[in-house]
């Protein structure tokens, strides 16, 4: 064997080289040999075994060069020379001019949303959302005998000729009258002609849906799915489990639906409205992801120039659509306390007016419509807050007035959210029409939960301070209980109230955890304020919320367990804490308080937790090993023949 060091081949050689099978020294933009030969210098793309750019930079570089010079050239051009109109550069969809280099970047843009045209991103993350846990588990996405494993093959679903016509239309209006007004997605005319694609039928044509395409298909799926389990008075259950067939009968259109233009981002956010209704369903921080990645490649994020030749109905639109995927964004990141992809600082749009539909169109908008769309704009005002004061305490941002000291900035946080909150009630208690009453008397509930939610999130550990003070952390212990206790009241809403459990599961576990941080910490000061009857009361406000929340998502089942096995060690210590402080300062509960606080199962004790790290998860997005309950049930595949008695709609 020789004793001379290998001469390793350059794995950035050029296709001449490669071909003439001699040395290239991987200069760019060309290398020594072709430059000498005087040919192009280019590279070979393996996967299509076609030339390529040696450098992409370059290449777009030199392209923006040429155009541009060639721009100069036909701007220079004399008066009686001929001017062609297809050498300038053509329009976009919306009407305004794109820029050279969209022209360029363009050939390297694909069609699809997606890692490939028959493989869209959506179909990657519809695994499920997991519950939060502590606990890692080994993963059953592979395992072939797991109902959940992403190799199995979707059940058909559920056809939407299976729906009787009056039940559609009414799981129609019922979306577009309480659904549509807090995520207005679409338009509501290009909503109401796909519903009439699939279900109205032609006089020359009796098939079922004859005329309707894949991406109406897909939209009428989806919005019959968040209407059902919205509107189901009864018979939960089977509701979820036909809602589920719907969004599989949806899923089979991505491949055509999903594309990397507006209609395909208004696709991709009507799906992760369903997966907040069912977050078993898909991936919601993938999701979420991927619609505000395509905001930022449409240029969403921020305002056309007001001389754009774009119609108010477009602009409008553009604005509704980008805080729409903004607001499921920071509910997504807000509730695993992950960064965002949009922050604050870098999003120059306006809100879009709150007017219904019926009062605006291309050439302008009615001011005496109707404001049925006030929902999503409160709402969006407290995802502002919620973002800010994640991305400072969780993420180590810097606060929106960088002169503030952070003591300064958490009770501007405060106050910012109680005038938001004063703001909605006030507002609600002056409605005038009856016909938002309802829509009124939802907001003014979430207002009840979103505010307290905030305090918890502002006053509890948190990276940025690691330890509050008591006062602060007694503000996140009532706060705590009042989300509980709101979302309780959420979830036993009655007809066309959204209840979306992927925000009361986050939400309800990060203020458990909290509320056991500060009785962990403050017992003193709990104990003087509250009587041990009333301590149990708030301890239990948790297990209710989480047993209910069961029913509708059955994996959320485990965060019962999970709260409980982190309860029992800390409602030891503080039964200790009272008995101690009873003797030494002849203060006492009484016996019958305490007898109902002894004998903890030895399996539930786990001294060895460390609460505050909770706010790190271990496991969120994939299975947390085998339990007793799946997060679908197969069990009611069949579609009821009545669903007005079924599902007690109380249709006319």
């Amino acid at each position: 064997m020789s004793s001379q060091a290998r001469v390793r081949r350059r794995a950035v050689a050029c296709a001449r080289c490669r071909l003439r099978k001699v040395m290239c020294d991987a200069v760019s933009p060309a290398c020594s040999r072709c430059v000498d030969a005087g040919v192009p210098c280019v590279a070979l793309d393996s996967s299509t075994k076609r030339a390529a750019p040696r450098s992409i930079a370059q290449y777009l570089e030199t392209e923006i060069a040429n155009r541009e010079r060639h721009h100069s050239s036909l701007r220079s051009t004399g008066p009686g020379q001929e001017f062609s109109p297809a050498a300038h550069p053509p329009s976009s969809p919306g009407g305004q001019q794109c820029s050279l280099s969209d022209l360029v970047i363009k050939d390297f843009t694909p069609n699809f949303l997606g890692l490939s045209a028959a493989i869209p991103f959506a179909r990657c993350v519809v695994v499920g959302t997991r519950i939060p846990s502590t606990r890692l588990f080994g993963a059953t996405d592979i395992d072939e005998h797991h109902p959940r494993s992403i190799i199995n093959p979707f059940p058909l679903g559920t056809p939407l000729n299976s729906i009787p016509l009056d039940a559609s239309k009414y799981l129609f209006d019922n979306y577009m009258n309480r659904v549509a007004a807090q995520y207005p997605i679409f338009y509501s005319n290009h909503v109401i002609s796909c519903y009439n694609s699939v279900f109205k039928r032609s006089s020359g044509n009796s098939n079922f849906g004859a005329e309707a395409n894949a991406y109406e298909i897909y939209v009428v799926s989806l919005i019959m799915a968040i209407s059902l389990t919205t509107a189901a008075r009864t018979q939960q259950a089977r509701a979820n489990s036909i809602a589920s067939g719907l969004f599989k009968n949806a899923i089979r259109q991505i491949p055509e639906v999903l594309t990397n233009d507006f209609k395909g981002l208004q696709a991709l956010l009507l799906l992760l409205q369903y997966a907040f209704l069912d977050p078993g369903a898909a991936n919601i921080w993938l999701l979420s992801g991927f619609s505000s990645q395509a905001c930022i490649d449409l240029g969403l994020h921020q305002e056309l120039p007001p001389d754009s030749p774009v119609s108010i109905l477009t602009r409008d639109m553009r604005r509704r659509v980008f805080w729409c995927a903004y607001e499921m964004e920071i509910a997504v990141c807000g509730g695993l306390l992950r960064p965002t992809s949009l922050l604050g600082k870098n999003i120059n749009v306006s809100f879009p007016t709150d007017i219904e539909d019926n009062a605006i169109c291309g050439a302008g908008i009615d001011p005496k419509g109707r404001p049925s769309k006030f929902t999503s704009h409160r709402i969006w005002r407290f995802r502002q807050i919620e973002c800010e004061i994640v991305s400072v305490l969780f993420q180590n941002e810097e606060p929106s007035d960088a002169s503030m000291s952070l003591e300064a900035w958490m009770d501007s946080m405060e106050k910012a959210i109680h005038e938001w909150d004063d703001e909605v009630h006030r507002s609600a208690a002056s409605n005038m029409d009856p016909s938002l009453n309802s829509q009124w008397a939802e907001m003014d509930l979430y207002a009840n939960i979103a505010t307290p939610y905030i305090i918890v999130t502002l006053y509890r550990p948190s990276p940025r301070i690691r330890e509050p003070t008591c006062q602060n952390l007694m503000k996140a212990f009532i706060a705590a209980v009042r989300v509980a206790d709101g979302y309780f009241t959420q979830a036993n809403l009655d007809f066309g109230n959204s209840k979306y459990v992927f925000h009361q599961c986050h939400h309800t576990f990060a203020s458990a955890v909290a509320f056991l941080q500060a009785l962990q910490r403050c017992k003193d000061s709990v104990c003087t304020l509250y009587s041990l009857d009333q301590v149990e009361g708030f301890m239990a406000s948790f297990s209710r919320l989480f047993s209910t929340m069961a029913e509708r998502w059955p994996a959320a089942s485990r965060c019962l367990e999970e709260y409980e096995r982190l309860l029992a060690p800390v409602k030891k210590d503080y039964v200790d804490f009272i008995t101690q402080r009873a003797r030494t300062r002849s203060f006492s509960h009484g016996t019958s308080d305490l007898s109902t606080l002894v004998g903890f199962p030895e399996e539930l004790m786990d001294p060895v937790t460390n609460l505050d790290e909770m706010f790190n998860f271990g496991s969120f997005f994939h299975p947390a090993g085998s339990s007793t309950v799946e997060e679908h049930s197969w069990l009611y595949s069949q579609v009821p023949t009545n669903w007005n008695a079924e599902f007690d709609f109380e249709m006319d």
